[in-house]
Order: C-alpha cells, then structure tokens, then sequence
C-alpha cells in the first residue's frame, strides 16, 4: 500500500528537523576563543609552578619532576601516562624564556587521559585544547585520539608553536601525544612541550533560525491528516 502524500512529506520534514539539531561529531580548532566559545564549562591546567611546586620524583633548579601518578594526582583533573620514559613528567621552565610549561621528557611521548575529570563522564570530556610551545620540525608530534566509543583519529599538530582544540559529541577519551599513531616515542632530536591545557563540557547546540518554521510545517501537516480522515 503506497504511503499518503502528506504522511512522506511528514516524515521528511521531520527528518530535516533531526538532522538540523544534530550536532556536528567532531571539529578541530586553531583558535583558542573559538575553541572556548564551544564549551559551557571548562578548566585549565596552566602548569604553574605554585600549584607543581614539589615533584614526587624530585627538583631541579627550573623544573619538577613527577611519576604518572604523582602528575595526576596535583590537580586530579587529567591522567597522565608517559609512554616514551618510564614515569617521567616536567613541569617547569622546560624551554628556555617560556612561562612554566609541561613536557614528557621534552622527547617523550605521552598520553592525556580524561575519563575521571569532574568535567566529563567515564567515557571523556567534550572538548579538550592546548597550547603547543614547541614541536620539532626534524620529527614532529602527532595526536593519537580515541573517541567515547573507542574509535580513533589521527591530527597533524604542525610544527612550532600554535594552538589545538577538538570538540566532540563522542566525548575524547584520550589524546596521546607521539610520532607514530599511538604507538610510544622517544627521539633525541625531537621535542615537545605543551602549555595551558584545557577540558570542558560542550555548550548545548543553537536550534537555528529555521526551526520555528520547520515546527509550524509539522504542525500544518498534522492538522491537514486530521482534517482528512474526518
């Protein structure tokens, strides 16, 4: 039996309606504002040196150095793995005339999980940002994401300095930070440091314009079927 015309025009104008409410999966940025325009709540890690004040493995004169369990515990918001060198986290003037910063080794991989921040869910965080102070040109970092359902992505970071932020409705499980798609890095004549990490909540996504028209087309729809099967 073939369907009414007015019952497909139904069903499709409610399947525009779906779509347009949908949020997007995932979108990267370059920008700090923009990436933080996206979120409804969020933390940063600045990686002062008065909250990363004692390392749990020990000080120098411009860095502290902690094991993954001691750099996840200062601030509980982030878990950090180095995969490169064996519990081996800086935080500190790592780079010389840079503000206090974070590095795995400053050639080490490592990877930033976001499954216990009081930000997200068991699954990960909306949205995760960072401020990248230095990626070698010679062998440059790439980040190894795993989404909320255990999918993953690979993004190039570039080189030098700049900002990345990804947004997903997935949620971001983790970010591992390496040269060989989530595979464990060390390499003498590499470097990476990071600054200003920031996590958050996605903001709830703007209807649009088009919606109170695409509900008064529904509703006519709706009132033209009762009106014919009267």
């Amino acid at each position: 039996m073939p369907m009414p015309a007015h019952l497909g025009s139904f069903l499709f104008v409610a399947t525009v309606l779906c779509a347009a409410v949908a949020q997007a999966a995932t979108v990267t940025y370059s920008d700090r504002t923009t990436f933080l325009a996206q979120l409804s709540a969020s933390d940063t890690d600045t990686f002062d040196r008065a909250v990363y004040a004692s390392g749990d493995v020990g000080s120098l004169v411009d860095f502290e150095r902690y094991s993954d369990a001691g750099m996840s515990a200062v601030r509980g918001e982030t878990d950090f793995a180095s995969t490169g060198f064996s519990d081996l986290h800086y935080v500190g003037q790592v780079v010389a005339g840079l503000d206090s910063a974070y590095c795995a080794g400053c050639n080490g991989s490592f990877r930033l999980g976001f499954t216990t921040t009081s930000l997200g869910t068991t699954q990960g965080v909306g949205g995760v940002g960072v401020t990248i102070d230095r990626n070698s040109s010679i062998l440059s970092y790439d980040a190894f994401v795993t989404f909320g359902d255990n999918s993953t992505a690979t993004y190039d970071l570039g080189t030098g300095g700049r900002f990345f932020g990804i947004a997903s409705d997935s949620l971001v499980q983790s970010i591992h930070v390496t040269q060989a798609s989530g595979q464990p890095t060390t390499d003498a004549s590499s470097g990476f440091v990071i600054d200003d990490l920031t996590i958050g909540t996605l903001a709830p996504v703007p209807l649009g314009p088009a919606l109170p028209l695409m509900l008064s087309g529904i509703g006519a729809l709706a009132l033209m079927r009762r009106r014919r099967a009267a």
